[in-house]
């Protein structure tokens, strides 16, 4: 099943579920309901009250897809470009260092007058955080 699908399912099975005063679905048997307490796992024992169930699996890291230097420089600049009163000539950006990497931006002579250097240096970082999240850089 797609994603799609499954939220179609859980909409509908979410429509026709039909709770009663015991918050049983209706349909459902009673007769497999467990009343007596769950004793916990011994291996949960010996977690914090306080740590989430999944704790003992240790942390999950989403797998960055790997960019080289120069294209994530090209991504920071094609978003900066959509900046109003963005130049379109004598402006670069570096990205350099390793992961975490970071970026610079500068402004050659040719840009002329800036009245929104600081706005644009503003927006750079902001880009560069976003794809930071995203992308490690390509060694």
């Amino acid at each position: 099943m797609t994603d799609p699908e499954l939220l179609e399912l859980a909409m509908r099975l979410a429509q026709e579920a039909k709770l009663n005063p015991e918050g049983l679905i209706a349909d459902t048997p009673t007769a497999n309901v467990v009343t007596e307490p769950i004793e916990p796992c011994p291996e949960r024992s010996s977690q914090p009250e306080n740590s989430p169930p999944y704790a003992s699996f240790g942390q999950v890291h989403a797998v960055k897809e790997k960019k080289a230097a120069d294209d994530l420089a090209a991504m920071i600049l094609a978003d900066l470009g959509k900046v109003a009163g963005c130049p379109t000539h004598g402006i670069s950006v570096t990205v350099y260092g390793s992961n975490p990497w970071n970026s610079w931006l500068s402004f050659g002579t040719k840009t002329g007058p800036l009245p929104n250097k600081v706005e644009l240096q503003e927006f750079c970082d902001l880009i560069t955080e976003r794809l930071k999240r995203l992308y490690d850089v390509a060694e």
